[in-house]
């Protein structure tokens, strides 16, 4: 036995007692806010994970062909008889601007379907909202106007009801809200099965759409620039001047730049629940906001607002939207190169740029936040798309940025 205890005092003589155990749930620093990350189909246009690589070698020509249907079922027009009007030519179809602009469909795969995400510009349903008012301002007008004559009038005209007198502008009337009905319809599940049904035959699972209805052609890259090259088709207007159009429908918030660009990466928020309990386990909270009462749900109603329990759906709007970065736009940029003179010959390619506001990243550039780069070296916080077309001297391209805060 006293030779089994000499042993174990050589294991005991060389541990050092001077090192101290520290708890793992203690912090000494404090955290800053995380990184904010966009949704896939933001990063790239067809989000999908397959096992067999070789199922990936479609996809690009899918894509193609699929924004083709999109964009001419956006684009249909139905039977001119049935709307009581000419026909069209098509060279002029393709200049117009009342009509569908569509983006380019944001595709994510599930193992059942895959969802289309499409952003629609409805310039057409616009257009006719207005000459239905305008027609209505006027024919009340003439109504009045025909009730407050005298009845001597009517006698001259062998009494005749005012559906007749007005008869042209009850039929531009019908013939405008029948126009309209039928835009509606192309959002309408009436009809999207038709294009459901195409697209079904490409990716062989079911098929979901999810279509975003934009206020303002700025909103999105892919609709401006297809409306300025379309602009730009006519060789009588000026570049700058159609550039300068679409800027003026843009509006920035007007904040003020010290503030936007003051340096916070040296300054703690304390909002954050990492940041107001350093040690982050039950009993240091209860102890350090110990009121008497050591109650877990008085504590978490106190640094979490109770919102379902409350039911007060503004303040989880709020939080829900407060916590959405880049909703706000913060500048626009369009550039334009190609054969854009006047002349009918081939003289040197133009360059036209024009743009409003700023293409920076507030949280990188200015506050050294940290920052997602998309793909590797794309700002998470931009939008970009180009568009090709030609004239009759030679082509030019269209390109467009978008950067929000």
């Amino acid at each position: 036995m006293n030779n089994t205890n000499k042993n174990l005092n050589i294991f005991t003589k060389n541990i050092n007692n001077s090192v101290k155990s520290i708890p793992v749930n203690i912090r000494t620093s404090y955290v800053g806010e995380t990184k904010y990350w966009l949704p896939a189909s933001k990063e790239w246009k067809n989000s999908i994970y397959v096992f067999n690589f070789n199922n990936l070698k479609n996809l690009p020509v899918y894509d193609i062909n699929i924004n083709t249907l999109i964009k001419d079922y956006f684009n249909l027009e139905f039977n001119p008889e049935f709307l009581f009007k000419k026909a069209i030519n098509s060279n002029f179809k393709g200049l117009s601007i009342n009509k569908i602009f569509v983006s380019k469909a944001e595709i994510k795969h599930t193992n059942t379907k895959a969802i289309l995400t499409i952003y629609a510009y409805n310039r057409e349903k616009i257009s006719l909202i207005r000459k239905i008012l305008e027609l209505k301002s006027s024919f009340y007008k003439k109504v009045i106007l025909l009730t407050s004559k005298s009845k001597n009038f009517l006698n001259e005209s062998e009494k005749l009801p005012i559906k007749i007198l007005l008869f042209k502008e009850l039929s531009l009337f019908r013939k405008y809200k029948l126009r309209l009905d039928l835009n509606k319809s192309k959002f309408e599940e009436k009809l999207l099965y038709k294009l459901n049904n195409l697209i079904m035959k490409y990716y062989n699972k079911k098929v979901e759409f999810n279509i975003v209805n934009l206020k303002s052609v700025v909103f999105n890259t892919d609709l401006f620039t297809k409306i300025l090259s379309i602009k730009l088709k006519n060789n009588n207007v000026n570049v700058l001047e159609v550039m300068k159009m679409i800027l003026n429908k843009t509006s920035l918030p007007k904040e003020s730049q010290f503030k936007e660009k003051f340096d916070t990466s040296n300054f703690v928020n304390f909002n954050l629940f990492n940041n107001k309990f350093i040690q982050n386990y039950i009993g240091s909270i209860l102890t350090k906001n110990n009121n008497n009462n050591n109650n877990i749900s008085k504590l978490l109603n106190s640094v979490y607002y109770n919102v379902l329990l409350k039911k007060n759906y503004t303040k989880l709007y709020e939080m829900i939207f407060d916590s959405i970065k880049y909703k706000n736009m913060g500048g626009i940029r369009l550039e334009a190169k190609g054969r854009l003179t006047k002349r009918y010959r081939a003289d040197r390619a133009l360059f036209k740029i024009n743009w409003k506001g700023g293409l920076k990243n507030i949280d990188s550039s200015y506050k050294r936040l940290p920052s997602v780069n998309l793909r590797g070296y794309l700002e998470p916080n931009l939008e970009y798309s180009i568009f090709t077309s030609k004239r009759h001297i030679g082509a030019f391209a269209v390109k467009g940025w978008i950067s929000g805060r």
